[in-house]
C-alpha cells in the first residue's frame, strides 16, 4: 500500500461497502480527495478522527463533516434510539 494513503482504507466502510456512499462515482471522488492525498490530508477526515476517537465511525459520517466527534455521538446516540 500507498504511504499516500490512509492507514484505515482497507478497513472503512465508507471504501469497503455501499451502504455509506451508494454513488460510485462519488465514492471514488471522495476517495481521491481524502484516502490517497497523503496523512496531511487524511488526518483531516472525520471520518478517521472519528474511529481514532470513537473506535468506529458511524456510516452517516463522510470525510468532509463539519460535526465535532461529540455531535456525531449525539446523532448515533439519538439515532439507535429510535
Amino acid at each position: 500500500m500507498s504511504d499516500n494513503f490512509c492507514t484505515n482504507i482497507n478497513t472503512c466502510r465508507l471504501v469497503t461497502t455501499e451502504e455509506v456512499v451508494p454513488d460510485k462515482k462519488i465514492k471514488e471522488e471522495l476517495m481521491v480527495a481524502w484516502c490517497r492525498q497523503g496523512e496531511d490530508i487524511w488526518s483531516d477526515c472525520k471520518r478517521y478522527s472519528t474511529k481514532k476517537a470513537l473506535g468506529f465511525c458511524p456510516d452517516f459520517v463522510v470525510p468532509g463533516t463539519r460535526l465535532s466527534i461529540d455531535e456525531i455521538i449525539d446523532k448515533f446516540d439519538a439515532a439507535c434510539q429510535d
